[in-house]
Protein backbone atom coordinates (compact mmCIF):
# COMPACT_ATOMS: atom_id res chain seq x y z
CA UNK A 1 0.00 0.00 0.00
CA UNK A 2 1.48 3.29 -1.09
CA UNK A 3 1.58 6.18 1.38
CA UNK A 4 2.23 8.80 -1.27
CA UNK A 5 -0.09 11.78 -1.64
CA UNK A 6 -2.18 12.02 -4.80
CA UNK A 7 0.26 14.61 -6.16
CA UNK A 8 3.26 12.42 -5.37
CA UNK A 9 1.60 9.44 -7.03
CA UNK A 10 0.99 11.51 -10.17
CA UNK A 11 4.62 12.65 -10.24
CA UNK A 12 5.82 9.08 -9.62
CA UNK A 13 3.74 7.84 -12.57
CA UNK A 14 5.22 10.54 -14.81
CA UNK A 15 8.74 9.77 -13.57
CA UNK A 16 8.27 6.07 -14.25
CA UNK A 17 6.84 6.77 -17.68
CA UNK A 18 9.81 8.99 -18.56
CA UNK A 19 12.31 6.33 -17.43
CA UNK A 20 10.58 3.56 -19.40
CA UNK A 21 10.19 5.70 -22.54
CA UNK A 22 13.83 6.77 -22.52
CA UNK A 23 15.02 3.26 -21.83
CA UNK A 24 12.95 2.01 -24.76
CA UNK A 25 14.46 4.63 -27.06
CA UNK A 26 18.06 4.03 -25.94
CA UNK A 27 17.83 0.31 -25.29
CA UNK A 28 18.86 -1.95 -22.44
CA UNK A 29 22.13 -2.85 -24.16
CA UNK A 30 23.41 0.74 -24.30
CA UNK A 31 22.52 1.37 -20.66
CA UNK A 32 23.98 -1.90 -19.42
CA UNK A 33 27.18 -1.31 -21.41
CA UNK A 34 27.55 2.19 -19.91
CA UNK A 35 27.01 0.80 -16.41
CA UNK A 36 29.22 -2.23 -16.94
CA UNK A 37 26.53 -4.78 -16.15
CA UNK A 38 24.59 -7.46 -18.00
CA UNK A 39 21.62 -6.43 -20.12
CA UNK A 40 19.47 -8.80 -18.07
CA UNK A 41 20.22 -6.71 -14.97
CA UNK A 42 18.55 -3.70 -16.56
CA UNK A 43 15.61 -5.84 -17.71
CA UNK A 44 15.05 -7.14 -14.18
CA UNK A 45 15.16 -3.62 -12.75
CA UNK A 46 12.37 -2.26 -14.93
CA UNK A 47 9.17 -3.09 -13.10
CA UNK A 48 9.93 -2.88 -9.40
CA UNK A 49 13.17 -0.94 -9.04
CA UNK A 50 12.29 1.77 -11.56
CA UNK A 51 8.88 2.17 -9.91
CA UNK A 52 10.54 2.42 -6.51
CA UNK A 53 13.05 4.98 -7.78
CA UNK A 54 10.19 6.97 -9.33
CA UNK A 55 8.37 7.05 -6.00
CA UNK A 56 11.52 8.05 -4.08
CA UNK A 57 12.03 10.97 -6.46
CA UNK A 58 8.39 12.02 -6.02
CA UNK A 59 8.68 11.88 -2.23
CA UNK A 60 11.75 14.13 -2.50
CA UNK A 61 9.69 16.55 -4.65
CA UNK A 62 11.83 15.78 -7.70
CA UNK A 63 10.71 14.95 -11.19
CA UNK A 64 12.44 13.66 -14.28
CA UNK A 65 12.56 15.91 -17.32
CA UNK A 66 14.42 15.48 -20.61
CA UNK A 67 17.87 17.06 -20.77
CA UNK A 68 16.78 19.57 -23.39
CA UNK A 69 13.97 20.89 -21.17
CA UNK A 70 14.29 23.59 -18.54
CA UNK A 71 12.23 23.93 -15.40
CA UNK A 72 11.05 27.22 -14.00
CA UNK A 73 9.24 28.12 -10.83
CA UNK A 74 5.55 28.57 -11.53
CA UNK A 75 5.49 31.89 -9.67
CA UNK A 76 8.30 33.25 -11.89
CA UNK A 77 6.47 32.27 -15.07
CA UNK A 78 3.24 33.79 -13.79
CA UNK A 79 5.11 37.03 -12.97
CA UNK A 80 6.46 37.31 -16.51
CA UNK A 81 3.12 36.38 -18.06
CA UNK A 82 1.38 39.04 -15.95
CA UNK A 83 3.97 41.65 -16.97
CA UNK A 84 3.60 40.73 -20.62
CA UNK A 85 -0.18 40.92 -20.40
CA UNK A 86 -0.02 44.36 -18.77
CA UNK A 87 2.44 45.66 -21.37
CA UNK A 88 0.37 44.43 -24.32
CA UNK A 89 -2.99 45.71 -23.00
CA UNK A 90 -2.42 49.11 -24.59
CA UNK A 91 -1.61 47.69 -28.01
CA UNK A 92 -4.31 47.98 -30.65
CA UNK A 93 -2.27 46.82 -33.66
CA UNK A 94 1.26 45.87 -34.69
CA UNK A 95 1.84 49.54 -35.57
CA UNK A 96 1.70 50.34 -31.85
CA UNK A 97 4.92 48.42 -31.39
CA UNK A 98 6.84 51.05 -33.36
CA UNK A 99 5.44 54.07 -31.53
CA UNK A 100 7.86 55.71 -29.16
CA UNK A 101 6.68 56.49 -25.67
Amino acid sequence: MSKLSDNQEAIARKNYSMIVQRLASVGNAAVSHALGCDESTISRMKPEKFQQLSEILAILDLKIVPDDMRCFKQSDVEYFMYGNKKWTEHLQSADDLTDEY
